[in-house]
C-alpha cells in the first residue's frame, strides 16, 4: 500500500481505529500489536515487522500478562474496512477448547478468527523454533466455519481485506449500502453507469447525470495533455456532503444524489467528476444537479494542475475556495 495500512482512513476513521472499535465493543480486553495508532494499549512483535505469527504471539502474551491467565483470543487484522463488532462478538462467544476459523470462498481467515489456547501455545512454540508460517498452527480439532453459518451475523464484506490501493479505491466507489447520498473521491475511473443505476428508483421519473471530462484546451492553453487533481481529502469529502445537504434543503423532493470526483493524473477524455440526481420530476433534478456541480467546483478544496503543449501550471479557473 506504500504506507502503514492501519493509518489509512475509511469513512472518517483509520483502519486501526475501526478494528479497535470492533474489538473494544465486543471483548473485555484488547491489545494492538503495532506502533500505537489504534488508541488501544499496544505492544510490538520482536523484531517489528517479523510477520503475522510473531504478531499473534506478541499480542497473546501481552493479554496473558495483563489478565494473569491464559484464555482464547480473537485475532483481528487491521486491513478489513468493513469489520463489525457483531462478528467479533460472535467469534468471542464460541465455546472454549477449539479454534474457530471462518472460511471465505473456501479460503481460511486466520486473521479474523478465534484462537484456542492450545493453538496459541503451539504458535508460540513454533515461533521459538524459527517457524513463521501459520500453515501448521491450527490443531486437528479446529472448527472451520463456512459462510452460511457466520453470514447469519455479518455480510461477506467483513472478511474482504485491502492489499493494494486498487482494492481500497474499488471499495470507496461502491454504492452505499444504505442512505441516499453517495459522495466519494477516487484515483480510479469513476463508475458513472453504476451511479446512474443506483440513483434510478421506481418513484423517480427523472435522473440527471453529469460527467465532467478532460478537454484538450483551456483558456490560452492549446494542446492540453493531462490534468492532475489534488485535494485535502477529508475536508473535501465533508464539504461535498454539505453541498448535497444544501441541495436537499433547496429541493426537498430530490431522491438520490451521487457526487464522485477523481484525484491524480487524468488524460484527455477521462472523466474527472460525476454528479447524478434523481427526483420525481425533471425540473428539480436538473436544478439540483446544476447547483451541486457548480457549488462543488467553487466550494470544495480540490485543485487541478494542467500540462499542455507549451508548459504547465495551475488551472486557469483556479480561485480561493469560498464558503458554500
Amino acid at each position: 500500500m506504500g504506507t502503514d495500512k492501519g493509518t489509512i482512513e475509511v469513512a472518517g476513521a483509520t483502519l486501526a481505529q475501526r478494528a479497535a472499535g470492533a474489538l473494544a465493543g465486543a471483548t473485555g480486553l484488547a491489545i494492538e500489536v503495532g506502533p500505537g495508532t489504534s488508541g488501544l494499549p499496544s505492544v510490538r512483535e520482536d523484531p517489528p515487522g517479523s510477520g503475522p505469527l510473531a504478531a499473534v504471539v506478541a499480542g497473546w502474551e501481552a493479554l496473558v500478562r495483563r489478565s494473569g491467565e491464559k484464555r482464547a483470543a480473537v485475532v483481528l487484522a487491521c486491513d478489513l474496512p468493513d469489520v463489525s463488532a457483531e462478528m467479533v462478538a460472535w467469534l468471542a462467544g464460541q465455546p472454549d477448547g477449539v479454534s474457530v476459523v471462518p472460511l471465505l470462498d473456501g479460503r481460511t481467515q486466520p486473521l479474523f478468527a478465534r484462537w484456542a489456547v492450545s493453538d496459541l501455545e503451539r504458535a508460540a512454540a513454533q515461533l521459538a523454533a524459527g517457524v513463521r508460517s501459520m500453515r501448521e498452527v491450527f490443531g486437528p480439532d479446529t472448527r472451520y466455519v463456512e459462510e452460511p453459518e457466520w453470514g447469519a451475523v455479518a455480510s461477506r464484506h467483513v472478511l474482504e481485506d485491502v492489499d493494494a490501493p486498487e482494492d481500497l479505491a474499488r471499495r470507496a466507489l461502491a454504492p452505499p449500502r444504505s442512505g441516499d447520498d453517495w459522495v466519494a473521491l477516487s484515483r480510479l475511473p469513476l463508475p458513472a453507469a453504476t451511479a446512474t443505476a443506483w440513483a434510478t428508483l421506481p418513484s423517480c421519473g427523472a435522473v440527471v447525470a453529469f460527467a465532467g471530462t478532460v478537454r484538450d484546451h483551456a483558456e490560452g492553453r492549446d494542446g492540453v495533455e493531462q490534468l492532475v487533481y489534488e485535494a485535502y481529502e477529508r475536508p473535501a469529502l465533508d464539504r461535498m456532503a454539505a453541498v448535497v445537504s444544501d441541495a436537499r434543503a433547496r429541493w426537498p423532493v430530490v431522491a438520490r444524489v451521487a457526487v464522485l470526483h477523481r484525484l491524480g493524473p487524468l488524460s484527455v477524455g477521462e472523466t474527472a467528476v460525476v454528479v447524478v440526481v434523481s427526483s420525481p420530476h425533471r425540473p428539480d433534478a436538473f436544478a439540483a444537479a446544476s447547483y451541486v456541480i457548480d457549488t462543488v467546483k467553487e466550494a470544495v478544496p480540490i485543485w487541478k494542475y494542467e500540462h499542455w503543449r507549451d508548459g504547465e501550471g495551475w488551472g486557469t479557473g483556479a480561485q480561493p475556495v469560498r464558503p458554500r
